[in-house]
């Protein structure tokens, strides 16, 4: 399955086999991230309050009832706190069909951290829904956004219309967020893009990433010389608005090469483990890639980049 965050995004359909749902084609609308703002919050998630969480969650359950009005419905599944304009049993399903399964996943594969205060989910129907929760909470439109993960309240707002993979994307946010708060910004959107369409194995415990309309977007990049390197995507500035489509292509391709070398969940936790030392994640990237230095990764993915463009293209 699939999902995204406050970086905002163009969202991708998402299959998920394991558990049977079919996802909505992708929107294509660009989607600019939280992060490609000039300060991103990576503080550490401390815990709020000394509450219990499942009071914490009540009273973000309570706050949310307040901001969104008597046509919303809330439900508390801790951690997370569900909202949206279907029923309360809907929410509940989803819940149980979305978010368990790839909660569960993203788990058993990248984070070993429970989250220690509440998520929340805004579970929209459509752009005007979408609009009006943003209003309603920040006073903001978002018309140009199918997802987005405010990271300082914890919060993901989504048009389920867009599919499935945009919660998918805006989920693993969420969870990245309470595992590895200091994790590389281009990695944390490589990893929630490749959630946008990908399917579970077959023992349900990982999510296995498909090509979809940005793998075309990265090649054809390539070709045009637009596709930085890995160390100016790590470095300088991710997704500015002029270049925001290449760059989230050219990491969730990245992130995608990773996963067909068995590297990827090796990559996060060497990159969690080395954060310190490692801010940009590069020098764990050449360990678990026995790569000399960065332009070497890059030098083999551009390879294998254009060997999986179908033939006759």
């Amino acid at each position: 399955m699939t999902l995204t965050r406050t970086r905002i995004l163009t969202i991708g359909p998402v299959l998920l086999v394991a558990t049977c749902y079919a996802i909505a084609a992708p929107s294509h609308r660009l989607v600019t991230p939280e992060s490609a703002n000039p300060a991103r919050d990576t503080t550490v998630d401390k815990i709020d309050s000394n509450e219990p969480l499942e009071s914490r969650c009540r009273s973000a359950a309570k706050k949310l009832r307040a901001s969104l009005g008597i046509d919303w419905n809330i439900i508390i599944r801790e951690p997370f706190v569900l909202g949206g304009d279907a029923t309360a049993e809907e929410l509940d399903e989803r819940y149980k069909k979305t978010v368990v399964p790839t909660a569960r996943a993203l788990a058993f594969s990248y984070f070993s951290e429970t989250p220690r205060n509440p998520i929340v989910l805004l579970i929209c129907s459509s752009d005007d829904r979408f609009r009006e929760c943003n209003l309603r909470l920040d006073d903001q439109e978002r018309n140009q956004y199918s997802g987005i993960y405010v990271r300082k309240h914890r919060r993901v707002i989504v048009n389920i219309a867009s599919g499935e993979g945009t919660l998918a994307h805006e989920l693993t946010h969420s969870l990245a967020h309470a595992d590895f708060p200091t994790m590389p910004e281009w990695f944390e959107e490589g990893l929630a893009s490749l959630h946008e369409e990908c399917e579970f194995s077959t023992d349900g415990l990982h999510l296995i990433g498909n090509s979809n309309w940005r793998h075309e977007v990265a090649f054809e990049a390539l070709e045009r010389g637009e596709l930085r390197l890995i160390e100016d995507v790590s470095s300088n500035r991710f997704g500015s608005p002029h270049r925001a489509n290449i760059d989230y292509a050219y990491v969730r391709s990245l992130c995608l090469y990773l996963q067909k070398r068995g590297l990827l969940e090796q990559f996060y936790h060497a990159c969690r483990s080395n954060a310190g030392s490692d801010p940009t994640g590069l020098r764990s990237l050449c360990q678990v890639a026995h790569a000399a230095n960065p332009r070497a990764i890059d030098d083999a993915f551009r390879v294998w980049l254009i060997a999986q463009r179908p033939r006759g293209q």
